[in-house]
C-alpha cells in the first residue's frame, strides 16, 4: 500500500501542469461549449419596434464542437517536458 502512494505522488510531479495530466484544454473560443452562438447587431434607428431574431448557433469550429482542445505543452501526451532531449519533440520540424 505504500509503494502505491508512492507511485501516486511521483506520477503526479509527472504530470502537464497546464492541463493536469487530461492533454486537453478547455476551448476559449467557445468557452467549452463546443458551440458559438451567432448574433446580429441590434440598430434602434429606423425599426425600433422590430422584434429581435432567435440567435442562431453553429459547431465551433476552433474544437470542432468537442470544446476542448489539445495541450500545445504536453503535446496531448499529458506529461510534463523532462528537457530539450524529450523524444516528442523534432528538433529537425
Amino acid at each position: 500500500m505504500v509503494v502505491e502512494i508512492n507511485n501516486v505522488k511521483q506520477q503526479e510531479h509527472k504530470r502537464c501542469k497546464y492541463c493536469l495530466g487530461t492533454g486537453y484544454l478547455a476551448c476559449a473560443r467557445c468557452s467549452s461549449t463546443g458551440s458559438l452562438v451567432l448574433t446580429e447587431p441590434v440598430s434602434t434607428l429606423n425599426g425600433g419596434d422590430r422584434p429581435l431574431s432567435t440567435p442562431k448557433t453553429e459547431r465551433c469550429s476552433n474544437c470542432l464542437g468537442s470544446g476542448k482542445v489539445m495541450c500545445p505543452t504536453c503535446l496531448c501526451t499529458g506529461m510534463a517536458m523532462a528537457s530539450e532531449h524529450d523524444p516528442r519533440i523534432d528538433p529537425f520540424d
